[in-house]
């Protein structure tokens, strides 16, 4: 009898890969190390990408009713007025879904509730692996251990498994902090059902909702800006006076003790997703900056597209993750290096600012339009 797989996270990469693997008959057990899957974090938004995914294991629709599908997605100014614009109803045409803003803690309830109970597994943090031609035995800091056919490891920015395997990769710092928030506000008409991002004097803000009356938020700030929590909310306040309603209302109505706070890193992609029978997905292998909204969008096409290959080489994990890279490897690349590049963009202050914000406005639709279509195809 086969010995099964077990998938080291149990955060979105991890839960939608245990999925996928299970709709394809793969037997896989979700490690994770925390003792309980509490409801964290704030927003994220589920590009067409991942909603394709989505839609092909059963999902999408019960996703759209827990978050609410955007009909626009902007870039502007701090007056809110627009330099960039997706129509959400052309790609939609296109790839059968737009955006879906959703809480993470109401997404991963989602796909927790696809799993057996049985197959999830808390209070498992992984402490050593040791592969050999049979399998791998996963060694846990609770002193237990496991055998596997393969494992993936699916367990974030700072992954363990990937610690292991390839011990010389360290996130990059870029100097930068994101302070992300939710706040109880009714949004205006216009501002409704979209992705704002207003860039300026060096600072961005990005909002949209997420539910009926709550507004999902992030501050974005130079590490300059301190990343004391003393006195947050005030420095926040102080430093985007200068935005357009709603941003001074979000920041006003924000939950300070609530606000969380994320160092912007990333790190160069690595030539080998794999080692043999262990593999790694999502942030774990291929961590992006935030500045795409791509982060959780290419951990669900990994674990989905992996979920592929294992099926397709099911006697052979080393074999399944080779080829996963190169189904992968080229646009999560792409997404590494355009997300650093739309970073170093957005943060620009003054003369070459305003030479920025011009140089967009100018810029056809179907040119920008075009570039996300890059991002929003599968190729598997």
């Amino acid at each position: 009898m086969q010995l099964p797989g077990l998938v080291i996270g149990g955060g979105i990469a991890g839960l939608t890969a245990a999925i996928a693997l299970h709709q394809r008959g793969i037997a896989a057990t979700v490690c994770e190390a925390a003792p309980h899957i509490l409801p964290l974090g704030a927003g994220i938004w589920m590009a067409p990408n991942a909603m394709q995914v989505f839609e092909r294991l059963g999902l999408a629709t019960k996703i759209n009713a827990g978050g609410v599908p955007l009909r626009a997605i902007e870039i502007t100014d701090g007056c809110l007025r627009p330099l960039l614009r997706t129509d959400q109803a052309r790609i939609r045409q296109q790839f059968g879904h737009g955006t879906t803003a959703i809480r993470r803690a109401t997404l991963q309830q989602i796909l927790l509730a696809e799993l057996d109970p049985a197959t999830v597994r808390l209070g498992k943090a992984c402490t050593a692996l040791a592969p050999d031609a049979a399998g791998v035995t996963v060694t846990f800091a609770d002193g237990t251990a496991h055998r596997a056919a393969f494992v993936v490891g699916a367990d974030g920015i700072h992954s363990p498994v990937r610690g292991q395997l390839f011990p010389g990769v360290r996130p990059n710092g870029t100097g930068h902090l994101v302070w992300r928030g939710m706040s109880a506000v009714a949004l205006a008409p216009r501002f409704r059902r979209a992705i704002r991002e207003a860039w300026a004097g060096g600072l961005r803000f990005g909002f949209s909702e997420i539910a009926d009356g709550v507004v999902d938020w992030f501050a974005a700030v130079p590490g300059a800006f301190g990343s004391d929590r003393a006195g947050l909310l005030g420095r926040l306040q102080a430093a985007f006076a200068g935005f357009a309603e709603p941003v001074p209302a979000l920041l006003a109505a924000a939950d300070e003790p609530a606000i969380i706070r994320n160092e912007v890193v990333d790190f160069n992609p690595l030539p080998c997703w794999h080692r043999g029978r262990i593999g790694l997905i999502g942030d774990a292998a291929h961590a992006t900056t935030p500045y795409l909204g791509q982060g959780g969008c290419q951990a669900v096409e990994d674990a989905y597209a992996l979920a592929l290959c294992l099926h397709r080489h099911p006697a052979d994990p080393a074999r399944a993750f080779a080829e996963l890279l190169r189904l992968r490897r080229a646009k999560a690349r792409h997404v590494v290096r355009t997300s650093r590049l739309m970073g170093r963009i957005g943060y620009l202050s003054g003369a070459a600012a305003e030479l920025r914000d011009l140089a967009i406005r100018a810029t056809p639709r179907w040119v920008s339009e075009r570039q996300f279509r890059q991002v929003y195809g599968l190729n598997y």
